[in-house]
């Protein structure tokens, strides 16, 4: 399928936004705990743009091109993880109400489980890959 092309080209976009939070965004976080600090959700600046609409739609087509199930396994464990992290953590860095110590520890579930969703987009993406080269 010719869609099949664009795969691994919008699973990098998801892996390479969730590579910076891992590698700039969360280490401020971690070093300066501000409540309230995390920017609007639309706002300049939001990782949203990282996951709406590129790390969706890479994982649909992943779906739809017929992925190897390896590397969907692999994407089903980003997707819920990142999902948690959006729903669960996320509201934390906005609240400018909650304490530093509350921020830092959440930063720090973040730090694991985007850990998480970097390995398993990476695998993803390696996985697509080895078989898009290997004979049919």
């Amino acid at each position: 399928m010719r869609f099949s092309r664009f795969v691994v080209p919008l699973l990098c976009m998801w892996l390479f936004g969730n590579l910076y939070e891992q590698i700039v965004w969360n280490p401020q976080l971690l070093a300066d705990p501000r409540p309230g600090s995390l920017v609007g959700v639309f706002a300049a600046g939001s990782p949203v743009y990282y996951y709406l609409p590129w790390g969706p739609l890479g994982v649909v087509l992943a779906v739809v091109t017929r992925a190897p199930l390896p590397a969907l396994g692999c994407l089903a464990v980003s997707v819920v993880m990142k999902v948690l992290l959006i729903t669960q953590v996320n509201p934390v860095f906005r609240d400018p109400a909650v304490s530093r110590e509350v921020v830092h520890d959440n930063a720090v579930l973040w730090a694991f489980g985007n850990g998480v969703v970097v390995l398993t987009v990476a695998a993803a993406i390696l996985l697509v890959q080895r078989a898009r080269r290997s004979p049919a």
